[in-house]
């Protein structure tokens, strides 16, 4: 088996060195790790070719334009040289024993899909919290999907998978730039594959980016969208009751959030103008 890794970054600085050397490190080693910045304007780039001089399994790629996480990452899956290959955001990392936990888990198969626990750190409230998922490898198709348009538990990520299937499904969408890891994942977990789980902790996530600055409504229309996009396969395993009870769910809850937003910028507008007429 020859593993890829494949770390999207975008100005991630100083975290991007501690991502790439945490694939570097791991117990079973990678054979192939390449690194895809999207036009970093951070300094991103001379780091990147440091690492480069240090580590010769490494591979480079610099786009001339910002292309989005989707298409940057998508893109560097397919030029990736593994028959299995796994990804990371540039400002999440690996423990160091994922890789040889989730290959002994897939172990001869070509047709499996490996995953581990995961843990997510919240770096402003200094606080670390663990989600074990192995409950996920025992689910059929349809029951994988439910989990996923529920969203309740932690979703996989940082897979696993064969290339040969992230072909065979049509890759990463690249007309998203928000939840396209969503979208991915939903058309994964309806192959009729075997997903198995490493039994360790394998990627440290830390939340926030892109989508911690989207209003309410935004992330409405995104998340209908990927309902929309994935109808088809979501009526096929679940039928169109939960589809539409799930785009339900979804306009509800960020309905609600959207007026708990504009009644927050109400509230700091008369503020300021109280201010102002007392000075």
């Amino acid at each position: 088996m020859m593993i890829s890794c494949v770390i999207v970054s975008y100005n991630n600085g100083e975290l991007l060195e501690e991502a790439v050397l945490s694939v570097v490190g791991q117990t079973r080693p990678v054979e192939e790790i390449i690194v895809a910045d999207d036009a970093s304007t951070d300094g991103s780039h001379q780091l990147i070719e440091a690492l480069c001089h240090r580590h010769p399994n490494i591979k480079p790629i610099f786009r001339n334009g910002n292309l989005g996480v989707s298409v940057n990452r998508d893109l560097a899956m397919r030029d990736a040289r593994g028959d299995f290959v796994t990804w990371l955001d540039g400002d999440d990392y690996f423990l160091p024993a994922k890789i040889e936990a989730e290959a002994n888990a897939v172990g001869d198969s070509r047709d499996v899909i490996a995953y581990s626990d995961v843990r997510i750190r919240h770096r402003r409230k200094n606080r670390v919290e663990g989600f074990g998922i192995a409950d996920f490898s025992r689910l059929g198709a349809s029951d994988r999907v439910r989990w996923l348009l529920r969203r309740k538990r932690q979703s996989p990520r940082s897979l696993l998978i064969p290339k040969a299937v992230h072909l065979r499904i049509g890759g990463y969408n690249h007309n998203l730039r928000t939840y396209e890891d969503w979208d991915y994942i939903l058309r994964l977990a309806a192959e009729p594959l075997h997903w198995a789980h490493s039994g360790v902790e394998g990627t440290v996530a830390h939340p926030g980016g892109g989508l911690s600055t989207q209003a309410q409504n935004e992330h409405m229309r995104d998340e209908l969208r990927v309902l929309r996009l994935n109808h088809r396969l979501i009526r096929r395993h679940l039928g169109l009751p939960i589809l539409l009870a799930t785009a339900g769910r979804v306009v509800a809850t960020r309905s609600k959030w959207w007026m708990v937003d504009r009644y927050r910028h109400m509230r700091k507008q008369m503020l300021n103008g109280n201010a102002r007429a007392g000075s």
